[in-house]
This record gives structure tokens, sequence and C-alpha cells, in this order.
């Protein structure tokens, strides 16, 4: 059991929340296109050595100590990125919306997808949204990431929730596989990248909601740890 707080937007007003979570869980190739996410499987088997899954969308379980809300964070390899996803917390039948990047380490994933996101930990924002506020509008969110390289910022990833799994698709895949989900903190899966894989000093993301018209933002300094013994 782990215990994290944020700040809730509900309605116009702005509260603390403290959730309680028993699992942490990323889903792999959760994109709603089905023929796309086959052809970014093979791509990335072909190009970067990546295992194609067994099951899509993949469940991986990470270890719960990996979820952050720090503003540096620092990584042993060069080859790591983030990527922008949308959240999903749940608290019995509660769920609330949140914004996080599945921080990955690229080469180590051409080994071992699991072991590549274990090793790196997974900044979440700070805000979370009830989902019974969104839930109506879903598809109309949009998601989008930045990477500062070289000193500037270039938009890294540019789409929105409808490029992912809906919610209660996860969820039930999730009961599917494991069973009951009542207290895990959830990454979506992701929308495509641009450009291929950056490897930026800052990670940037965010997700708009033009109906209500508000947006959940965050960023965070990515830092390399010296493998060198002192």
């Amino acid at each position: 059991m782990s215990t994290m707080r944020f700040k809730l937007h509900q309605g116009k007003a702005v509260k603390d929340l403290d959730i309680v979570y028993d699992e942490l869980y990323a889903i792999g190739y959760a994109g709603r296109n089905i023929a796309k996410t086959k052809e970014h499987i093979k791509e990335l088997e072909e190009r970067f050595g990546v295992p194609a899954p067994k099951l899509i969308p993949t469940v991986f379980q990470m270890s719960n100590m990996l979820l952050t809300q720090d503003a540096d964070i620092h990584f042993v390899s060069n080859d790591t990125c983030g990527e922008v996803e949308y959240i999903i917390i749940t608290q019995g039948e509660k769920i609330y919306i949140g914004l996080g990047s599945d921080h990955t380490d690229r080469k180590l994933e051409g080994k071992s997808v699991p072991k590549a996101k274990q090793v790196c930990p997974k900044p979440i924002a700070g805000e979370v949204w009830d989902y019974e506020e969104v839930k109506d509008h879903w598809d109309e969110i949009a998601l989008a990431s930045y990477q500062t390289v070289n000193g500037k910022e270039v938009i890294y990833q540019d789409g929105g929730v409808k490029d992912i799994l809906p919610v209660e698709t996860i969820l039930e895949q999730l009961h599917k596989r494991i069973g009951p989900v009542e207290r895990s903190v959830i990454f979506s899966g992701t929308v495509p990248v641009k450009d291929g894989f950056v490897f930026g000093s800052n990670f940037r993301c965010e997700m708009k909601d033009p109906v209500l018209k508000r947006s959940l933002a965050f960023g965070y300094n990515v830092h390399i740890i010296s493998e060198e013994e002192r």
C-alpha cells in the first residue's frame, strides 16, 4: 500500500485528495486503431529489436515506489525518454484522471520491455480531475508533450485521448487478466511521437479539456547519473 497527495479539480473548487493505491500499472500498445498499433509493433521489432507482445494491449505491473511528483529525476542511461499518457486512478468505484509520463529506457527496451519500464521513475502531475466531469466529452481532450534538446524546446507528441483505448476498455482488460483494481494507478498508453525517439534534458506534457476550458500540465528535468565508480 502506498499513498500520494493530489489537488482535485471538481467543478470550480480545488481541494486536497489523498490517494491510497496498492498497484501501479502501465498499459502498452494501447492505440485505439488496432491496425496502426500492429504496424508500430512491427516497426519497433524491426528497427529497435523490441520483442513483440503476446497480447495487445499489454499490461505491465511496476513497483509502487516508481511513482513520483519530483521535478528533477535521475536516470542511469542517456537513452531514456518520457511519453505523455492519461492516468486512471481507481478508488473503489470512484475514478480520477491524471497526467503522467511513462519514462522508459529505450536501449534496454530492445532486450526487455518490463525491465526498461521498471528501471525508470514514473512522473505524474500533482493535479487530477473527476472522471465523471469529463467522460461525456472524453474524446475531445488533447494530449501533447515537448522536449528540450540543446536548449531548445521542440514538440514531441501531439494527439488526444481519442488515440488511446478508453478508460472502460482498459479497466475491463485489467479485470479480465488480473482481477479487480480498486486502488490502483494506471498509465494508459501513449500517442505517437512525431519524429522518432528524442532524448532531451527536460520533458513537459499537457492535457487540455476544451469543453471545461481547463488543463493539466507538468514537467521534469532529466539528469544522468554517472556509471563510473568513485
